[in-house]
């Protein structure tokens, strides 16, 4: 999984309503709210993030699994063509050296 967002992107003011109290209280325990904001989203983007790619990985092995069940694996197909082509020889089909 590649980078989630561009860490060199510049700055933005946006908006955010909080608890005032708590504001008040983190502003007087010397708290920097926007790098704690921006701690807190960073962790969230990348929990959602990887929800999603686990969500999609569970999806795909889904339908893999589906897949296999319906039509078999390449290995087994081949597997039973080398069978098949093993038996010819004994139902009467002469082989080099057979006489």
């Amino acid at each position: 999984m590649g980078a989630l967002f561009d860490e060199s992107a510049p700055r933005r003011a946006v908006n955010l309503s909080l608890n005032s109290d708590l504001v008040s209280r983190a502003r007087s325990c010397g708290l920097n709210l926007s790098g704690i904001a921006e701690e807190a989203i960073k962790r969230e983007v990348a929990r959602v993030a990887r929800e999603r790619f686990e969500e999609d990985i569970r999806r795909s092995v889904a339908q893999h699994e589906a897949y296999l069940a319906e039509y078999g694996s390449l290995a087994e197909a081949i597997q039973h063509t080398l069978q098949g082509e093993e038996g010819q020889g004994e139902e009467g089909v002469e082989r080099d050296g057979d006489a």
